[in-house]
């Protein structure tokens, strides 16, 4: 069966305060730690990476522009949390590695955004965020297609 288009609008909508607003209260929970929405996602991004990275592979990972990533990791490199290394394949690039401070920092993310979670869906039932989970893949898999 097929959604309305007032459906699916309220639905676009929901999921898009939804998300905004989780990221509000991580915002709000990390802010003690001294961390902006920017800077923490960069972090994260760094640390999540198989390999350092370079400043554009990170922008495109937090989805923003380059000029803006260079300005974060120059605050991040700044705060000890990373720092610039020679890229191996080519001598013109660098590279971003997290420092044992960022990891220190970075595990501290990882830990209020666990906490978050688990207030947040403290009453939702794991076969619910299984259907959700179903649901927003195939919306990120219809979303990338339109490209």
């Amino acid at each position: 069966m097929r959604t309305t288009p007032a459906t699916a609008q309220r639905f676009a909508e929901a999921l898009h305060t939804a998300a905004h607003a989780w990221k509000l209260a991580l915002d709000r929970r990390l802010k003690p730690l001294g961390l902006s929405r920017a800077t923490w996602m960069a972090l994260s991004a760094a640390a999540k990476a198989a390999a350092p990275a370079t400043q554009i592979e990170l922008a495109d990972a937090v989805g923003i522009e380059g000029p803006s990533m260079v300005a974060l990791i120059d605050r991040l490199e700044k705060a000890g949390l990373v720092r610039r290394i020679q890229d191996p394949a080519d001598r013109r690039a660098k590279r971003i590695e997290v420092t044992e401070a960022g990891l220190v920092v970075f595990g501290q993310i990882r830990r209020v955004a666990a906490e978050l979670r688990a207030v947040i869906l403290a009453d939702v039932a794991g076969e619910d965020i299984d259907r959700a989970l179903a649901l927003l893949e195939h919306i990120r898999t219809e979303a990338e297609a339109q490209e």
